[in-house]
């Protein structure tokens, strides 16, 4: 399940660090025979879903071979999520400049923004209904880790 942590963890940061909204420009695949690559004509490629698939397929992987459980390896990328977001709000914390925070995609769809931690602020991103990170409810330390559901 290590792996999968792992992969869940930096699909977070990924996704916290660049536009996850991003249109891939131009995308290709290969013709059928494998011998070379002509447009793709599916649905619009965005680059937070292919890092999303990326998580997926090294998840799953470990499932083909028999080594775990599906349901430990999505659980596992849920873990990972949380552990990012740990980790981003702590970064947060060494922004001496203006920083308006980390704006994350989770893999349930939702958004969370974490904040600068100086003031324990965190909200949610774009009115989308999300999590709170432990700490900017009332009576919780910043140490507490735990996640609370917003109200």
């Amino acid at each position: 399940m290590a792996s999968t942590c792992n992969a869940g963890a930096c699909t977070t940061v990924l996704n916290a660090l660049f536009d996850p909204d991003f249109a891939l420009p131009n995308p290709v695949q290969t013709t059928a025979d494998g011998l070379a690559l002509e447009p793709w004509r599916g649905a619009r490629l965005t680059l937070g879903n292919e890092i999303d698939k990326l998580a997926g397929n090294i998840a799953l992987r470990r499932d083909f071979a028999g080594v775990h459980y599906r349901s430990d390896s999505i659980r596992g990328l849920f873990v990972g999520e949380q552990q990012a977001i740990w980790l981003l709000r702590d970064y947060s914390r060494t922004y001496n400049e203006r920083f308006d925070g980390f704006v994350v995609r989770k893999f349930d769809g939702e958004r969370l923004k974490i904040k600068v931690a100086r003031s324990n602020a965190c909200e949610p991103a774009q009115a989308i209904r999300s999590s709170y990170v432990a700490g900017c409810k009332m009576g919780r330390t910043a140490a507490s880790g735990s996640v609370s559901p917003q109200d």
